[in-house]
């Protein structure tokens, strides 16, 4: 009876270590499983993260004039600055206080230190650097959505263009669709205009008058090589200036 005692324990003990470990084996199997879809749909949000940041950052950004003609630019209105100082300063005064005067030259010089700054400031002015475009949400899940948008845009979608001071700092301005037109000015460098009738009610005179010209030459820089500014300058062509 003993012996029968012992072995029936023996084999209890042995199914109940196997059930013990064949549920140990069924959790580890689990957990490992759980573990490796967590990582999985932590990887896919991650990178779903990254691209809708990455796309949120290049979805207001359509058009750049280019790095190289922006610095060119800049320096060459500083240039124009220099100049207007040196003959404002040095040359001018120079020629007024000596004994034998020339009037005429006194001004041939006076207009020279002046021409160039005015002539670039002209010319430059409305150069657009940059172009922004304020999206909604729903269209910045993928570019071809974003295409789409930019085929039939809103008339009410508001467009950042930046140009450059005098002294070459950017400014900002910001403007609906429906108030841009297409025209030609200043020997061809103008060829977007806007309707500032409104700002310049609201605004005080002694501030600083808003840009209302504005020159994108580019075709093919930018998100998606100028793609989507391409479709929104079509739209912006069609209509006719009032």
């Amino acid at each position: 009876m003993n012996f029968r005692k012992f072995t029936t324990t023996i084999l209890r003990t042995s199914r109940h270590l196997c059930r013990v470990q064949q549920t140990n084996t069924i959790k580890a199997s689990l957990s490992l499983s759980r573990r490796s879809i967590l990582a999985k749909s932590t990887s896919t949000t991650s990178n779903t993260k990254r691209f809708s940041r990455c796309l949120a950052q290049q979805s207001r950004f359509f058009y750049h004039a280019g790095t190289g003609r922006t610095v060119f630019l800049g320096c060459l209105k500083i240039t124009t600055i220099f100049i207007f100082g040196f003959f404002s300063l040095v040359v001018i005064p120079k020629h007024v206080l000596a004994e034998k005067k020339v009037p005429w030259v006194t001004g041939t010089i006076a207009i020279s230190g002046i021409v160039p700054m005015v002539f670039v400031a002209y010319i430059t002015g409305p150069f657009v650097t940059y172009v922004h475009v304020r999206i909604p949400s729903f269209a910045r899940n993928s570019k071809q959505m974003i295409v789409r948008f930019a085929k039939s845009i809103p008339p009410e979608t508001e467009l950042d263009f930046t140009t450059m001071n005098i002294f070459g700092k950017p400014r900002v301005s910001r403007a609906k669709v429906k108030d841009i037109y297409a025209i030609q000015r200043r020997f061809g460098m103008v060829n977007f205009v806007r309707d500032t009738s409104l700002l310049k009610k609201s605004k005080a005179w002694w501030k600083v008058k808003a840009v209302d010209q504005f020159g994108v030459h580019g075709r093919d820089s930018g998100f998606l090589n100028g793609e989507v500014w391409n479709l929104i300058r079509k739209n912006i062509e069609k209509k006719s200036i009032r």
